[in-house]
């Protein structure tokens, strides 16, 4: 028996190829469903009912097959991520030493949201309006958290149970005067997937009916393959967190950034991130750091805010490296770079005038710049 034709139902104004929709507008709004046997209704998949070997093969294969028709990122959509990237981390510079930002590859693909309700019976997390996938910030929290308590219950320095409850608040409550906010705020996760398109990923339940209860286990079934989207290893992943050190006990005011390195590390190799990580999804190794497994230290980025005090320049002189896209300030001897993306990012926040000039290597004096170390995080012309 054939399976019914694959159509969407879309009002007649929006271009039926859906050619520069967002992948998540496609699986939210307009994912093709097969067409009823009446020709009006429209069947979701999970009422299919192939018969036989051939026929559950072709229906996994035709479900497969819509799923990898959403899985590129069309030209529109790769533009809007990178605005919002480039907007994260042009936006964590302001924070000056309060921010922290960590840079990572991931070494496994990568799902969220598959418990989100949807015909296919296995959702993702898009976020509304774009269509991007991402991860929640609320997400990464309770992961940090979890890394956290993990390396206290080994004996790691540093990790007490106080410590743990300054940055992320306490976890219990026995008294109204007792509920208090952390001083880490964490924001939502972007990932820019590896070649600008998700994947199809595939899990097959062995034993679905003795799950559901209906038998014991036992190797004669025909369990029924199951598809479902990720975002693909090798994808880029920034993680960015603001910390309110005012708010933080005086010996932690200058550890919670090592404190920080520590729980990344660990969560990257040994917790994860999104789902089934149990599996080896969510994995994810610090970019620059080769290591992947267990026993690497924690190395940032080179756009990690470092640790050290906030500075002003009242008068920096400013040069942009057109090679590299790096906008340096310099004023006494002393030099501080925003690498790229954030040289970039800093240099399109002064006037339109003013950007040409320093993008023809004519230098200027007096801009009034913050750094970190030796890191330029915000320009005032």
């Amino acid at each position: 028996m054939p399976l019914p034709q694959r159509v969407a139902a879309i009002p007649a104004y929006i271009p039926s190829d859906l050619a520069d929709a967002a992948p998540g507008h496609r699986f939210q709004l307009y994912l093709k469903h097969w067409q009823g046997a009446n020709g009006n209704a429209f069947d979701a998949y999970k009422k299919a009912k192939p018969q036989g070997k051939d026929e559950r093969a072709t229906f996994e294969r035709e479900c497969a097959g819509v799923l990898k028709e959403l899985c590129p990122l069309p030209p529109s959509s790769v533009e809007t991520l990178k605005g919002i990237r480039e907007r994260q981390q042009a936006l964590i510079q302001y924070y000056g030493a309060n921010g922290y930002r960590i840079s990572t590859t991931s070494t496994a693909p990568f799902a969220t949201g598959l418990g989100n309700e949807h015909p296919i019976e296995n959702g993702f997390a898009f976020l509304t309006p774009y269509g991007l996938p991402y991860l929640a910030g609320s997400g990464v929290k309770g992961i940090l958290r979890r890394a956290m308590q993990e390396l206290m219950d080994d004996g790691e320095e540093g990790f007490t149970a106080d410590a743990i409850n300054a940055l992320f608040g306490p976890e219990e409550i026995k008294q109204p005067e007792d509920a208090k906010r952390g001083a880490l705020d964490f924001w939502d996760v972007f990932p820019k997937p590896a070649g600008d398109k998700l994947v199809v990923e595939i899990m097959t339940p062995h034993y679905g009916k003795y799950y559901q209860g209906d038998e014991a286990p036992h190797d004669s079934g025909a369990p029924v393959p199951v598809s479902f989207l990720a975002v693909p290893a090798k994808s880029q992943f920034d993680f960015h967190l603001v910390c309110q050190t005012t708010s933080l006990p005086i010996s932690l005011q200058t550890q919670w950034r090592a404190l920080l390195d520590s729980a990344f590390q660990h969560a990257f190799e040994w917790v994860g991130f999104g789902a089934k990580t149990s599996v080896g999804y969510g994995a994810m190794a610090i970019a620059g750091d080769k290591s992947t497994t267990g026993g690497g230290s924690a190395t940032t980025s080179a756009n990690a805010v470092p640790s050290a005090p906030l500075e002003s320049w009242p008068a920096a002189r400013l040069k942009f490296n057109r090679g590299n896209n790096t906008l340096t300030a310099e004023t006494n001897g002393k030099s501080a770079n925003a690498y790229a993306p954030q040289g970039e990012a800093l240099l399109k926040m002064l006037p339109v005038g003013v950007q040409n000039k320093i993008r023809q290597n004519q230098c200027f004096d007096k801009f009034a710049v913050q750094v970190v170390g030796n890191i330029l995080v915000s320009v005032q012309s």
